[in-house]
């Protein structure tokens, strides 16, 4: 049982090591690193091996944070020594590729994100590529990062119908939230980004630290 108690939670968005190392005296499970060139918390490989390296980090606390890459840049990600693989796309995307990602990182390494827009039921054909599926909040220009609140209700009912699957609840989490967060949908899993920071891809610890002091 890490610090926060029996959630789990990622702290995406890292670009600066002190906020690595804080997220993680805090009980942070994961760290997210967006390699998405369009992203404003997008790192390059360089900064991210710099980190790795200073932190002496394990590969299963870092996870890649990338939008419908291809099978030949996914391969580089990989080279980077991340563990776990979080890929956004679009809900009707093509399963040919999902099913290669699936096979080339392997599905319980694969964390999947797909955009749905209102009305649209989650795709249950992906169950068979991974175990692990991120919830965020829906966007017709953006893949997560926006800041505002995911569907609850949805998130709840797809944890409870595919209780066999792991569901991570993003979107819009703060520490003004969390607590409701948890206690209205029962996640177990919980990612935050722009709600703990001062700037795109700066965290500010005061606010890290009370997202946390929020769940223990």
């Amino acid at each position: 049982m890490n610090k926060a108690g029996s959630i789990s939670v990622k702290v995406c968005g890292i670009t600066e090591a002190k906020d690595a190392r804080f997220a993680l005296e805090l009980g942070a499970d994961k760290l997210g690193f967006i390699t998405y060139e369009k992203s404003p918390r997008k790192i390059d490989f360089e900064k991210i091996e710099n980190i790795k390296s200073e932190l002496s980090l394990d590969g299963e606390k870092m996870v890649a944070v990338e939008v419908e890459p291809t099978i030949e840049h996914l391969k580089k990600i990989m080279d980077q020594g991340f563990g776990v693989f979080q890929l956004h796309f679009s809900y009707d995307l093509s399963r040919d590729l999902i099913g290669q990602w699936s096979q080339l990182v392997g599905a319980e390494n694969l964390w999947l994100a797909p955009r749905l827009p209102k009305g649209i039921s989650f795709p249950e054909d992906l169950f068979s590529y991974s175990k692990t599926f991120l919830i965020d909040a829906y966007s017709e220009s953006k893949f997560g990062g926006t800041g505002e609140r995911s569907d609850w209700e949805s998130f709840s009912a797809l944890q409870h119908s595919f209780s066999t699957k792991k569901w991570i609840l993003a979107g819009g989490l703060s520490q003004d939230n969390i607590h409701l967060a948890i206690k209205s949908t029962n996640a177990e899993i919980v990612d935050v980004n722009s709600g703990v920071e001062r700037s795109p891809g700066v965290k500010d610890h005061g606010k890290l630290k009370k997202f946390f002091s929020e769940i223990s």
